[in-house]
């Protein structure tokens, strides 16, 4: 199939069914009217899609099937900083490596515990266990508890973890020590958030952002450090 080949709407319905069953030309219509496709118009009117189009609207309904993501949110996504539809199809593979939620573009996601299972490949008895230790926390909407990004980047983790021969038991160190480096932080931070001065508490988030990070470094030399003789690294 030619890189510059076009579709018609019908074309493009027929190619995505497959993947989405539930989607129609109505939907892909709306879709674009919501700035999410944008295909090129024949002088008689008619929309033409390209292979890239194609990707963007898989991409989009991919979002919207298992992530739950609102479409407003994909068209600030999209018009703000792009996305590589490649990249993110790799990204929302179970097996990929993760690093940093903001890495993966799972952030500004919201999924119930099923969906944080097949995002994750992780059953839901296992994700069950991680609630209750208290290292994964959700909200109640409605009737179902809905979970964050963050939710899921810690998930894939700990999947990882398990594979390496942990269990669910010994997460329970990070979050004693999260708790314990929150208490601190929050000490230090409590008055500049509540500030009634609005570009005081924009200051103070950048500031507790900046701790984070570099708190985050200065844990991972530390540990490494610890653990100096065990492993060359």
């Amino acid at each position: 199939m030619s890189e510059q080949e076009l579709f018609n709407i019908s074309q493009v319905c027929e190619s995505l069914v497959g993947e989405f069953p539930e989607l129609t030309v109505s939907k892909i219509r709306y879709l674009e009217s919501q700035g999410l496709v944008n295909p090129v118009r024949t002088e008689s009117g008619y929309r033409k899609f390209s292979t890239g189009d194609l990707e963007q609207l898989a991409w989009v309904l991919r979002q919207q099937r298992d992530y739950f993501v609102p479409l407003r949110t994909l068209k600030e996504r999209l018009e703000r900083t792009g996305v590589d539809f490649e990249s993110s199809a790799e990204s929302s593979n179970p097996n990929s490596k993760v690093t940093d939620s903001r890495d993966t573009g799972i952030t500004g996601i919201s999924l119930d515990i099923d969906g944080l299972s097949r995002a994750s490949g992780v059953a839901t008895e296992k994700i069950q266990e991680l609630i209750e230790l208290g290292v994964v926390k959700g909200r109640q909407v409605g009737s179902k508890e809905i979970f964050e990004g963050d939710s899921l980047l810690t998930i894939k983790s700990a999947k990882r973890l398990f594979e390496l021969g942990m269990e669910t038991r010994h997460l329970r160190m990070y979050l004693v020590a999260a708790q314990r480096e929150a208490g601190v932080i929050e000490q230090l931070f409590s008055a500049k958030t509540k500030s009634g001065d609005v570009e005081s508490r924009t200051e103070a988030k950048r500031e507790l952002d900046e701790v984070v990070v570099l708190g985050r470094e200065i844990h991972k030399c530390l540990l490494k450090l610890s653990l100096d003789g065990l492993e060359t690294w």
